[in-house]
């Protein structure tokens, strides 16, 4: 069984590739753009948060990396600042796309970078190098950068070729001791990104986000819809997220349902909308109101108190996502609050 297996790659508007995952049937990235979506949902709404930061180095905290168009969009524009992101993924098959799908990115510095963030965070090189591989020999060839054949050529075909047996642990290894080691920085190899580090954590969230002992500056929360998998968004979770965010930091997120902002609100975070063309398209939410810039309105408040603000719950943080979902339709059975078809009828003009 080849690791795409479970994929669906397709084209998005912005010609980057997004993936569908068949097993939670949902997709990973916006139809209207996967670089797009990052960019304008996450990295655009941080310009305030940057500009008032005072330390030389910005923690990020990436929950649900995939293939890391967040961390990579993030990069390109703030990693003369130097960055340190925690990212946290369930599947390493997706980050170990992250620097070889078609993003429509072309900086091979950030794609070797990656890599040998990969190398360093001790993911099997077996693993990448056997992705590559698969890649390389795939129908998929299209979805993927042309850094993807160049490396291929360059790494796979000539450099190791003749020591097989040491052939993936060397070619990672080099690539990390050339442009990413400390021993090796001021040579002509340096990397541009070699002021920041990806420290990768695989596994549940809900478990590995308490193996990171970091406060952050930025949190990006980008799991599966809430409605599909409320898991990384009950209020159980987000309360430990809040709890390693800074006094001054900012969480962003394309998700603009109700059950999560109601969390939000309940946790004593200020919490705003990402807006685009005027249009809601996403929510923030701050400990500091200053980096709050569409804050929420009373429509949005009222609407958290309606049935559709239950939030979701996971007080120990290990139930599958039907009995998280079951639970909070039972309590919403039983709630007398408004339902939101009667509170929008209620607040329909004319």
């Amino acid at each position: 069984m080849k690791f795409y297996d479970d994929i669906e790659f397709r084209f998005t508007l912005d010609n980057s590739v997004g993936l569908y995952d068949k097993i939670t049937r949902d997709i990973f990235h916006s139809e209207t753009g996967a670089l797009k979506e990052a960019n304008e949902k996450f990295v655009n709404p941080l310009e305030v948060l940057i500009k008032n930061l005072k330390s030389d180095k910005i923690c990020v905290l990436d929950i649900c990396y995939g293939t890391g168009y967040n961390s990579k969009a993030f990069l390109i524009k703030y990693c003369g600042k130097g960055a340190h992101i925690d990212a946290l993924e369930y599947n390493q098959n997706y980050a170990c796309l992250s620097p070889f799908i078609f993003d429509t990115i072309n900086d091979d510095d950030l794609k070797i970078f990656i890599l040998s963030q990969l190398y360093s965070s001790k993911i099997n090189p077996e693993k990448i190098m056997s992705i590559i591989k698969e890649i390389s020999d795939s129908p998929k060839r299209e979805f993927f950068a042309p850094f993807t054949s160049r490396f291929n050529s360059l790494y796979l075909n000539n450099m190791y070729k003749s020591n097989p047996n040491f052939q993936n642990l060397s070619f990672l290894h080099n690539i990390y001791y050339n442009y990413i080691s400390d021993n090796n920085k001021n040579t002509s190899c340096v990397n541009k990104y070699n002021n920041s580090k990806i420290n990768f954590k695989f596994g549940d969230a809900r478990k590995t986000i308490s193996d990171t002992n970091n406060l952050y500056d930025v949190v990006f929360l980008d799991a599966f819809s809430p409605k599909l998998d409320p898991r990384l968004w009950t209020i159980d979770f987000l309360s430990l997220v809040k709890s390693k965010m800074k006094q001054n930091s900012l969480l962003v997120s394309y998700s603009k349902s109700v059950p999560f902002r109601s969390a939000l609100k309940e946790l004593g975070l200020f919490i705003g909308k990402t807006l685009i063309n005027n249009i809601d398209m996403g929510t923030s939410a701050s400990l500091n109101h200053e980096f709050i810039i569409n804050p929420l309105d009373d429509y949005d408040y009222r609407l958290i108190e309606t049935r559709s603000g239950i939030t979701y719950k996971d007080k120990n943080l290990n139930l599958p996502p039907s009995d998280i979902l079951n639970n909070r339709n039972s309590e919403a059975k039983k709630s007398d609050r408004i339902s939101c078809t009667l509170f929008n009828k209620s607040n329909r003009i004319g």
